[in-house]
């Protein structure tokens, strides 16, 4: 009796052991914790799998006819959020606009075996299959990082890709030997003040085919996602090179 339990056991172990994990489901937000500190984004809140399965948490923008979607990737200690005032006046002005959490951080499930340019690549394939058209990824600091990364590797490959203040490496991803793979045109700014990042900017930008290259350094020092989103030296003419890059290679309608 104690054999036929012990094999019973056994083989319902084995059973468990060959079932696939699920990817645990997003928390439902509630009115105590509203997204972004923002209650208008309560019913704008998305959820969709990474590249292990791990969930991953955005926020949509943006109308039903939107045809092209900014998928944002935030930089170190910042999630979806940090993009928050750009991401609002870019829907206005005619995009769908997906600010995600990379796995690990804010709303996102714990990480797996994922990596940030695998997590960039996912929230790209969701904002296809929400119906956009083109996706443009956009990146700031080490989302720009991963966002060269997974640009090297989409098909078909994005509208255009912009680079805010991105390092060359990080988090054991390198965007050097990417960049010349990225079948799109891509934006490359940075502040001469933050002098490490505008290296970096120069550098990604010399590896970058010629046909596909735009190089704008600004003043002051601001970085990544305060480029777009803080009214300081250099703000405005970052602002300016993002809406005129935009306006040539993937206008909204």
């Amino acid at each position: 009796m104690r054999f036929v339990t012990g094999v019973l056991c056994l083989l319902l172990l084995s059973a468990c052991a060959k079932a696939p994990v699920k990817a645990a489901p997003p928390p439902a937000p509630s009115p105590a914790d509203r997204l972004c500190a923002d209650p208008e984004l309560n019913d704008k809140q998305v959820a969709f799998a990474g590249q292990d399965g791990t969930y991953l948490a955005a926020y949509l923008l943006g109308g039903g006819r939107a045809q092209v979607t900014l998928v944002l990737a935030p930089q170190a200690s910042a999630t979806g959020c940090s993009w928050l005032g750009w991401a609002k006046r870019e829907a206005d002005a005619g995009y769908r606009v997906l600010a995600f959490d990379f796995h690990g951080e804010g709303r996102s499930g714990r990480p797996g075996a994922a990596t940030n340019s695998g997590d960039v690549a996912a929230a790209a394939a969701f904002a296809r299959a929400k119906g956009g058209r083109d996706v443009v990824l956009v990146g700031a600091s080490r989302g720009g990082t991963a966002s060269l990364v997974a640009a090297a590797g989409l098909e078909p490959p994005p509208a255009a890709v912009i680079s805010l203040s991105a390092p060359d490496r990080y988090a054991g991803e390198n965007a050097l030997p990417a960049v010349p793979k990225i079948n799109a045109p891509v934006l490359y700014v940075a502040a001469t003040g933050d002098s490490q990042y505008a290296a970096s900017a120069r550098a990604l930008s010399d590896a970058t085919p010629a046909a596909n290259r735009t190089l704008t350094l600004v003043p002051g020092s601001l970085h990544g996602t305060a480029l777009l989103t803080i009214a300081a030296d250099g703000a405005a003419e970052a602002g300016r090179a993002v809406d005129d890059f935009l306006a040539i290679h993937a206008r909204p309608a």
